[in-house]
């Protein structure tokens, strides 16, 4: 017990002691409340951030005022020169030194001005990444206000966004939810790669490399869609303010090579730089957004229905039997007439009640569908940290059965000032995305050639109704079987085929900038982005009705990709202004990028579910494999501008870059750019202009070059494999040639510019031509002699090009006062492809002549995408006509003095048959006829929008259109041919049966003729204009806003794609371009843009 006391009364004489101890070092408080004044009445504030800064503004600690407008705040131990701030969004900041006190009062007055019109006056000074702002600038680039453009749109990527809005930048949208949208900016500068642009992220470059194994055939959307996981709504405004910036452009394109040079060879292609929204300073306010739209299909093809198709199928048979001769004991089509029970009318066949019905297939396969899209944000901070966290879910179905995509997608960003030279800042975001797509993207044009007097589902021999069993049954002697594109049911292509894919993606980026001295600054960030892709293909047995041991039955395909990409920067930049005389800015920067990319893939077939595609289960394998790679590149770039006298400015830069895939020899690249601008607005002989009309005239000159290296992981590395015939002796053999003098290919572009502005920006216009080569153009899979003993090379330098063209857009306010505000904008833009020196020893597609062929070729003087066929003159009318003719039109005639006949081919033509011009009057049409048809390069693209604004209401119209493009309609070629068993169009209802009928159409040919070889028959112009939107708008007034408590709210009423103006005859004139540039642009009758009407509301408080 006594043991017990002694520690007792030890633990008590601690503790008294270290009280005493604690009393004496009482820390120091300070307390008060902050008010605002209403007329002569003091009311308590809220929220009031009161903060301890230090003589380098460096935060100490801090708190908010309570309820009642009071704080209390702890005076850290050993600190001195501190000023204690009091800040509040919509108050003027008040800053006191702190002397000692313990209590301290403050009353806030209101702001003078309202932040909007602090940003409009601040905007001219504000800088890009690179300390430059608008007036410095040498360079073609054009910025878009994101958020105006989405608030009232139901967009679903920024692709949509931004059609018809670029100067120089065309951009063709796919169909189907999450498909690939083709971007290219100022034409293609490449032959065989990617012509897609670089896209920056707040700074950092999103790796969307294509690498040299990429396979365009099985790729996934996700794959090409380089903008599909960023949500529209978290792309900043023109002018958003985030401790202390003015985030100046929300998507800038940086087309010439000058403004692209310090993106190096990445950038080769052109540059959309995006930012996305940042905190700001304040309380914390959120922000909804919601939008529903419904989709539709615009009008399709009329076809024929089921007994328009069987009286076609029996003609086209007739008309063959009769071709090769009706006596002839080998006429298969006599047979086909009667064995042919799919077309015929023997109510005891099986299938007949499943082949006497009248489906339109495309029904079957369509559908209106739904997009809901909602999106919620929260931001705010004070004078030291500032934050903003946004989540979004979106949902859209397609309007073909079976396709869909859901994206979620969340992102945090947190910047922390530490002082006035140093702050911090960190991005996180993930995004998920699920796509659901057709097994084959061919469901739409099999729709369109599927029998429509065949059924879809079974026919229920007792009632004639139809079941809910899918009908796969193919008549073996008509239809053929499932070959991978076609002979399928597209209804359970549709309903039943999987095709999967999951995208899950995740970044983080870090970043610093300090201020080393004043004027010298020191920015930095280190990015890890982390994506992977997981694949599933399913294609179920009654898809197809093939036999269990078919490769197609219930065929499973799974597929597997992670891509790791570890990116940095760190620069260097200094920034000195001598009494707006001189002003230079300087940046050296040094960018360094790792990325690591794995995949795997397998396809089995066999399978007894969806859910069993494991290799080993039960199933037979008919592929397997996987790749690993790693690339590495580095940049060091430095940038020089000077401007004298606000006037003359001078802007040089020099990018040094190194790259992995080239050997040693050509490992660093070296690519130079210089311009000039002048403004000569600040020219004192233009003072009375500047003092009454002018605003802003500028000319710009640059010219700068670019590089592409190969894609891919060390493609130059040369190869040895294993041998047998070394006299008949194992031994190593060189298999692959060591490539280390490959060069970069190399762009030089030059861009003449002019930008004005007058009556204080009522009307604004910039004005661009350029002209630019490409030389060393790499050509893959070069052809060498056989004496080299190495049959290709994977890559060459060989070959010219050239882009040139102009691009102009005005901006005009029209009408503005208190309630009215009119103002509207115009863009076009040419570009004008030409190959001035072909590639030595390129490999030109291996043309054959036959019925729907054309030939993609690349020629001097013709520009990329061109292709080549013949001059369809008609129909034969009758025997007369089908006499072959000299130049002057006189028959000729044979060594005995009869007509010569002309062919098609080997096919003697006869009245009906398609006419096609003998371009060397030989009396054949072969090979040697074809002639240049066209090519897929618009010559020209633009947009325009128009917005009426009356008080609480606004109109937004907006036009986009494509001009001169050329297209091979192949759906129309299909639906015209009357060559096959599929379905036509109802144009074949004029087609030729008789002598004397009026018809550009020809006869029927059920396997026989060449009628439908390729031509200008088949070969259309795309030009259209199109209503893309139309926009009815209305904001709450304040005054309701208040009485609700939100800071605002808007509804809006959407129209996309109402009416488009176009001669083209197809689905839809907007038709995806080829992934590969030398590839034919073809209309395959893939989904259409759809139709959509919008109806949402944007929420903040």
């Amino acid at each position: 017990m006594n043991q017990t006391n002694k520690v007792f009364y030890t633990l008590v004489a601690i503790f008294l002691s270290c009280s005493i101890e604690m009393a004496g070092q009482v820390q120091k408080v300070i307390s008060g409340t902050v008010t605002e004044l209403f007329g002569k009445t003091a009311e308590p504030l809220v929220g009031v951030n009161v903060n301890l800064v230090n003589n380098q503004n460096r935060s100490l600690g801090g708190g908010i005022t309570n309820l009642n407008g009071q704080y209390n705040v702890k005076i850290p131990e050993g600190e001195k020169d501190l000023t204690i701030v009091y800040s509040y969004i919509g108050m003027k900041t008040k800053r006191i030194k702190y002397t000692g006190q313990t209590l301290l009062n403050v009353t806030l007055e209101s702001e003078s001005m309202a932040v909007d019109e602090v940003v409009v006056s601040a905007r001219r000074l504000n800088r890009n990444d690179l300390g430059i702002s608008d007036k410095e600038m040498v360079s073609a680039t054009q910025k878009v206000d994101m958020e105006k453009l989405i608030a009232a749109a139901p967009v679903v990527s920024i692709e949509e966004a931004l059609q018809g809005q670029l100067g120089g930048v065309d951009i063709v949208l796919g169909g189907d939810p999450g498909s690939r949208s083709a971007i290219r900016i100022r034409g293609t500068s490449t032959l065989n790669a990617s012509s897609d642009p670089l896209i920056v992220i707040d700074g950092v470059p999103y790796p969307t490399e294509i690498s040299d194994d990429f396979n365009f055939s099985t790729a996934t959307e996700e794959d090409l869609g380089a903008l599909l996981n960023i949500s529209p709504n978290d792309i900043a405004s023109v002018e958003e303010i985030s401790l202390g910036e003015i985030y100046i452009a929300s998507v800038e394109v940086l087309k010439d090579a000058s403004a692209t040079a310090i993106w190096g060879t990445q950038g080769a292609n052109g540059v959309l730089v995006i930012k996305t929204k940042q905190g700001t300073v304040g309380k914390t306010r959120f922000s909804f957004s919601s939008k529903w739209t419904m989709k539709e299909d615009p009008s399709t093809i009329p076809m024929l229905n089921g007994k328009e198709y069987t009286s076609l199928m029996q003609e086209s048979i007739w008309n063959s039997a009769k071709y090769i001769g009706l006596n002839n004991p080998g006429n298969k089509y006599l047979n086909m007439l009667s064995d042919a029970p799919a077309i015929g009318d023997n109510p005891d066949w099986r299938y007949y009640d499943e082949y006497n019905q009248n489906t339109n297939w495309l029904d079957y396969v369509r559908q209106k569908a739904l997009v809901s899209d909602n999106s919620f944000s929260m931001n705010g901070g004070g004078e030291k940290a500032t934050y903003r966290f946004s989540l979004g879910y979106m949902s859209d179905i397609g309007t073909t059965i079976g396709t869909s995509m859901n994206r979620l997608n969340t992102s945090m960003v947190i910047n922390y000032q530490f002082s006035n030279k140093l702050k911090f800042g960190a991005d996180f975001s993930y995004s998920q995305t699920n796509t659901d797509a057709n097994w084959t993207n061919t469901i739409r044009s099999e729709a369109l050639s599927k029998m429509p007097n065949k059924s879809p589902f079974t026919v229920n021999d007792l009632t004639g109704a139809l079941t809910d069993e899918y009908f796969t049954y193919h008549d073996p002697n008509f239809e053929g079987s499932f070959n991978g594109k076609s002979n399928y049911n597209p209804v359970a292509m549709a309903h039943e085929a999987i095709n999967r894919t999951v995208q899950r993606e995740g970044k983080i980026t870090f970043r610093a900038d300090y201020e080393i001295l004043p004027g010298f600054y020191y920015k930095g960030w280190a990015s890890i982005n982390m994506r992977a892709i997981k694949t599933r293909r399913f294609l179920p047995q009654v898809v197809t009705g093939v036999e269990q041991v078919n490769k197609y039955a219930n065929q499973s395909a799974d597929a597997y990709s992670d891509q790791l990409a570890l990116q940095t920067e760190n620069k260097l930049m200094y920034i000195k202004n001598w009494n707006d005389k001189h002003n230079i800015i300087a940046n050296v920067l040094v960018r360094t990028g790792q990325y690591i990319n794995s995949g795997y893939n397998s396809e089995v077939y066999g399978n007894a579910s969806s859910d069993l595609s494991d290799p080993v289960v039960g199933t037979t394998i008919s592929d397997m494999n996987s790749s690993e790679s790693e690339t590495r590149n580095v940049s060091f770039v430095g940038v020089l501008n000077y401007t004298l006298l606000n006037r003359y400015v001078v802007h040089g830069s020099l990018n040094a870059e190194g790259n992995s895939a080239m050997g040693r020899n050509e490992r660093m690249g070296y690519f130079p750019a210089v311009g000039l601008a002048w403004n000569f607005q600040n020219e004192p002989f233009m003072e009375k202009a500047r003092d009454k009309w002018l605003d802003e005239a500028k000319f710009r000159f640059s010219i700068g070059q670019s590089g592409r290296a190969p894609s891919g992981a060390s493609v130059y590395l040369g190869a040895y494999v294993k041998g047998t015939d070394y006299m008949n002796m194992s031994a190593t053999k060189q298999a692959r040639m060591q490539l280390d003098n490959l060069k970069w290919e190399t762009s030089t572009e030059y861009n003449y510019g002019l930008d004005a502005s007058v009556l204080k920006g009522r009307l604004r216009f910039t004005f661009d031509y350029y002209y630019k080569t490409v030389k060393d153009l790499l050509q893959k899979n070069y052809k060498l002699p056989s004496t080299t003993s190495f049959g290709s090379i994977s890559y060459f330098n060989s070959g010219k090009m050239e882009n040139k063209g102009w691009e102009f857009r005005t901006d005009v306010v029209i009408f503005e006062n208190k309630d009215w505000r009119i103002n509207g904008y115009v863009n076009f833009s040419r570009n004008e492809n030409k190959i001035t020196e072909l590639p030595a020893n390129m490999v030109q597609e291996n043309y054959s002549p036959k019925n729907g062929a054309y030939a993609a070729r690349a020629e001097v003087g013709r520009p990329i995408g061109s292709f080549y066929g013949y001059r369809y003159k008609g129909v034969y009318q009758n025997t007369d006509a089908t006499y072959a003719r000299d130049a002057e039109g006189n028959v000729m005639n044979d060594a005995k003095g009869r007509p010569i006949v002309m062919k098609n081919l080997t096919a003697t033509c006869q009245p009906g048959d398609a006419m096609y011009e003998d371009i060397n009057h030989d009396g054949v049409i072969n090979q040697y006829d074809i002639v240049y048809l066209g090519n897929a390069n618009p010559t020209l693209t633009g947009g325009a929008g128009l917005t009426v604004k009356y008080k609480q209401f606004s109109i937004n119209t907006f036009f986009h259109g494509r001009f001169g493009q050329s297209v091979v309609n192949t759906a129309r070629m299909n639906n015209e041919s009357m060559h096959g068993n599929a379905n036509q169009s109802t144009a074949v209802l004029r087609r030729w049966k008789n002598e004397g009928d009026i018809t550009d159409i020809p006869r029927a040919l059920y396997g026989e003729g060449f009628n439908y070889l390729g031509s200008d028959r088949f070969v259309e112009d795309t030009s259209f204009l199109r209503l893309k939107q139309l926009t009815l708008n209305y904001a709450f007034p304040k005054s309701i806003c208040n009485k609700l408590g939100i800071t605002s709210l808007t509804c809006f009423v959407t129209g996309y794609n109402l009416f488009t103006w176009s001669s083209y005859t197809g689905q839809d004139p907007e038709v995806n371009l080829p992934s590969r540039p030398t590839d034919l642009a073809t209309d395959g009758a893939t989904t259409p843009v759809s139709r959509r009407y919008t109806f949402g509301f944007n929420l903040s408080f």
